[in-house]
């Protein structure tokens, strides 16, 4: 199969603000493919979304320790909205939302609904949450410090 790629350029990864909804940590980043990230709106409607999808994550079977992480990606065909969570120790369950460009004040679930769908852009944040999980968390099992996981926010950026 002959595969067609993109050049690769690298986009715009910002740390936009860490919240503290209902116990829940959650830090949130941005990624354009622009000069300037410019979906605020979007962005404000997924905040006002945040505290019904973390309630929903609640009834996970999984355990969950109230910390996670949310990407607002715009992308060619519209902004991606990933809701990440840690559950089972050390792993990410992840959530995939779309908001099209024409329609900013409505979000829905992934148009891949079957699978979650990751690109190279939102895996630097992935590789950072990853790091930064080891360090806070997992090096110190016995007193995980949470409030360093969530201010640990400076991705390095290919």
């Amino acid at each position: 199969m002959n595969a067609v790629f993109e050049t690769y350029k690298s986009r715009t990864i910002a740390f936009d603000t860490c919240l503290d909804i209902n116990e829940w940590g959650v830090k949130i980043y941005t990624i354009t493919n622009k000069d300037k990230f410019g979906s605020k709106y979007i962005l404000m409607n997924v905040k006002k979304h945040l505290p019904v999808w973390l309630k929903q994550i609640e009834n996970s079977t999984l355990p969950i320790y109230k910390q996670a992480f949310l990407i607002v990606h715009e992308a060619r065909e519209g902004v991606w909205i990933l809701l990440n969570w840690w559950t089972g120790g050390e792993m990410i369950e992840t959530k995939v939302f779309f908001s099209s460009f024409d329609s900013s004040e409505i979000i829905t679930d992934s148009p891949y609904n079957t699978n979650s769908l990751l690109c190279v852009w939102e895996l630097e944040v992935f590789a950072h949450e990853r790091a930064s999980w080891i360090k806070h968390v997992l090096l110190n099992a016995n007193t995980p410090d949470y409030l360093g996981y969530i201010n640990d926010t400076r991705i390095k950026q290919l």
